[in-house]
């Protein structure tokens, strides 16, 4: 090991969460631990998705233009999260999770309760602008925790729920959002005289905000097994010391976040053109048809893929600490089948169910990930790197759309989109499952100089 493995490890760097032992169980702490956080998630996705429900009241009341509602629902919430991920990450690990966590959901619910008060475009894309940069915590920063919190023999299944209720995440902020806006609607009358003067998205606002305290007494209950991130040595550079570890473990870094960035590809392009694929590819079909059966398909892939990852780990034999990423390389091997597919079929339903089994291969190693990367990450410098994972994503489903859109030109008017997307997704499947491959021995070296 080099001098970075040695000197400027930290102690408790050096013991790693190995020390932690393969047949180690959690404790009752870590699991009520595990409820908290997932509870901070729900109520950070009810307070994301709220912005999207009242898009109706935003456009009517403040005069909002479709581009401007468009910058405030995606633009405003990708470019700041991308931008504040690593900074937390960095605060995250210097001074600790618990903290900054704490700090992030405070800006989030101030942030939507401001949004409240309104009344212009620049104002609400200001305020949700907060809501994105403490959002961009919720990943690194939880992800982070969990090793400090449960040992190896049940890292994975943390990491499996935690990912699915993320996931599942959206869809339970819009339900729980709608009802509130419902009951708002229907009992605006009998409201406070403060709240029954504003107009019901309003008071809806300031409503789904205001448990942000109460989430940040509940963390502060959290008992921790380790120093939960602050870990970085005395006298270390205080912005640089991650250089050192990604000059040593490159390889493994490269790879594994090179084989991210390039899955991340197919799903971008899918969402992105998928809708308006298909009806040029096929007469008779409209917007809202796909829109049906894209989230049918989407659904059945999600809930399969949540199912493959903890059940590939579970069949596969051999060494523990390599079979995330084993089990990640098959399924990315086996995505290329159903993406090759595509360009051969010749009724709807068939794309749909390519794009399925995509989506399904795709969560299958996306939750393989987290897991990979806590193994592979310092803990004085985990949060970082798993903040890298949600930036590399980000970047490559922005960068899709854009690919694809470029190509489709060039190419059959009817079905250019739907070859533009193989032509992008094929290659990007094929060189994630070799990055896969490539990052067996790095990764296995850097685990070992984690551990000392």
């Amino acid at each position: 090991m080099t001098g970075l493995a040695h000197s400027e490890m930290p102690a408790a760097t050096k013991a790693g969460d190995h020390a932690d032992g393969a047949g180690a169980k959690a404790p009752a702490s870590a699991w009520y631990a595990l409820a908290i956080l997932i509870g901070t998630t729900l109520f950070a996705f009810v307070d994301r998705q709220i912005i999207n429900l009242i898009a109706p009241s935003l456009q009517r009341d403040l005069n909002i233009s479709d581009l401007q509602l468009g910058m405030l629902q995606g633009l405003g919430f990708a470019f700041f999260a991308s931008l504040a991920a690593y900074p937390i990450g960095w605060l995250s690990d210097r001074f600790g999770r618990r903290l900054v966590l704490g700090c992030c959901i405070m800006v989030w619910s101030i942030s939507t309760a401001a949004c409240a008060f309104q009344t212009s475009f620049t104002g609400i894309f200001a305020a949700a602008a907060g809501i994105a940069i403490g959002e961009a915590a919720l990943t690194p920063v939880i992800f982070s925790m969990l090793p400090d919190l449960f040992p190896e023999r049940q890292r994975n299944t943390a990491n499996f729920i935690f990912f699915a209720v993320a996931l599942l995440g959206a869809a339970l902020g819009l339900a729980l959002g709608g009802v509130t806006l419902d009951l708002l609607e229907t009992n605006h009358g009998s409201l406070p005289a403060f709240f029954a003067s504003m107009d019901s998205w309003r008071v809806a606002l300031i409503l789904v905000a205001a448990p942000g305290p109460l989430f940040v007494l509940l963390l502060s209950t959290i008992r921790m097994t380790s120093n939960s991130g602050r870990v970085a040595a005395e006298g270390e550079p205080a912005l640089n010391n991650i250089l050192p570890f990604l000059r040593e473990h490159w390889r493994a870094i490269a790879c594994i976040y090179g084989a991210i960035f390039a899955y991340s590809l197919p799903l971008g392009a899918v969402g992105a053109w998928l809708p308006v694929a298909m009806p040029r590819a096929f007469e008779g079909i409209d917007a809202a048809s796909v829109g049906v059966q894209l989230g049918i398909a989407m659904g059945v892939g999600s809930i399969a893929g949540l199912i493959m990852a903890p059940i590939g780990i579970k069949l596969l034999r051999g060494d523990a600490d390599l079979k995330p990423l084993r089990t990640a390389r098959f399924y990315l091997t086996v995505a290329s089948l159903p993406t090759l597919f595509i360009l051969f079929a010749w009724q709807p339903w068939q794309i749909y169910a390519a794009v399925g089994v995509q989506v399904a291969l795709l969560l299958a190693t996306g939750a393989l990930m987290p897991g990979v990367l806590q193994q592979l990450s310092p803990p004085h410098l985990r949060s970082r790197l798993l903040s890298l994972l949600g930036i590399s994503g980000a970047i490559a489903t922005g960068l899709a759309p854009m690919i694809v859109g470029a190509m489709s030109g060039l190419l059959d008017p009817d079905r250019g989109l739907l070859t533009a997307m193989v032509l992008v997704g094929l290659p990007a499947w094929i060189v994630a499952a070799i990055l896969m491959s490539m990052a067996r021995r790095p990764f296995v070296t850097t685990i070992a100089a984690i551990r000392g």
